[in-house]
């Protein structure tokens, strides 16, 4: 009887369980951050920012429709398919920030995220993180943490101008 009183009760978690979270999370972390460092542009590095962002939003839009296998069959896909209504990452981007499932603010960072890939995708010139053409949107975003400002290098001798831009830089 004491068995079955025990099987009945929710297990806590214990450190174990607790660990494997952590790990999981911090291997997450890590693929994604592998992916976005896999590029050496800004457009590359947009562009892997983009896909991840289509992951999670698809993710999302998935977790608010019905888990029933037939609704999901016959009517989530067709609606989530590249020519249906939702095929548009936009569209599913307004969804889930029109339902409440993400806030104005990752809102606005995603479609700014979006607008300045597709601007890049359509520029030929070739910028790095520190020209004001991307410090300007970057420095728009919700999600990320005020820039420090450009230091003052020293311009007495041209080597270590060039090394303390390149730290800078990186």
């Amino acid at each position: 009887m004491r068995q079955d009183l025990a099987r009945s009760e929710p297990r806590p978690l214990l450190m174990s369980d607790m660990q494997a979270i952590m790990e999981e999370t911090q291997a997450f972390e890590n693929r994604v951050l592998e992916r976005l460092n896999a590029g050496k542009t800004v457009r590359s590095f947009l562009i892997a920012t983009v896909e991840l962002l289509t992951e999670a939003v698809n993710i999302l839009v998935l977790q608010v429709f019905r888990k029933d296998d037939y609704a999901v069959k016959y009517a989530v896909e067709p609606l989530l398919d590249g020519d249906g209504p939702l095929g548009d990452l936009s569209v599913r981007l307004k969804l889930i920030y029109g339902l409440g499932v993400i806030s104005r603010a990752e809102y606005e960072d995603a479609e700014l995220l979006m607008a300045l890939r597709e601007e890049l995708n359509h520029d030929g010139n070739e910028y790095s993180f520190t020209d004001d053409e991307i410090l300007g949107p970057f420095g728009e975003l919700h999600c990320v943490a005020a820039l420090p400002p450009t230091p003052q290098f020293d311009e007495s001798d041209a080597e270590l101008l060039a090394m303390q831009k390149l730290r800078y830089q990186q």
